[in-house]
């Protein structure tokens, strides 16, 4: 993650990125589903509220918070998938068309790791990990 152009993050459609899960085995079993999903939402960027200016990367749940990737990979896949897996853009925009201009990050007790876990950790982050190395899609 180069720091050059990061900012805090935003509820703004336009600082988002959708990582496709499509290659991820369970994906059919997301309903309903577009052909592209299921999805997760990405941002790389700073915390707000961050005295460090940390950079990080974060996920966008259900709840309209974020959370940070490292955080993310230690949820049990159950749970990553009732409140950050989306099935359709569509529902995407609609749930990010709601949210307050304001951020808002879940912060787990202990400190991110940089490193805190590696795509080899099940199949839903291997998936994410393909989805994240493929590069932007052209608008």
């Amino acid at each position: 993650m180069s720091k050059l152009n990061l900012r805090n993050i935003t509820n703004n459609f336009q600082d988002v990125r959708l990582a496709s899960l499509a290659s991820w085995k369970q994906a059919s079993e997301i309903t309903p589903r577009d052909h592209g999903g299921p999805y997760v939402i990405l941002q790389e960027g700073y915390d707000p509220e961050d005295p460090k200016v940390t950079p990080d990367e974060f996920v966008l749940g259900r709840s309209g918070k974020w959370l940070s990737l490292s955080h993310f990979y230690r949820l049990p896949v159950q749970e990553r998938r009732t409140e950050f897996v989306f099935g359709t853009a569509a529902e995407i925009m609609e749930m990010m068309g709601s949210l307050t201009p304001k951020v808002q990050i879940i912060r787990p007790g202990a400190p991110a790791n940089a490193v805190a876990a590696t795509a080899d950790a099940d199949e839903m982050a291997t998936a994410l990990q393909a989805a994240k190395e493929q590069p932007p899609a052209a608008s």
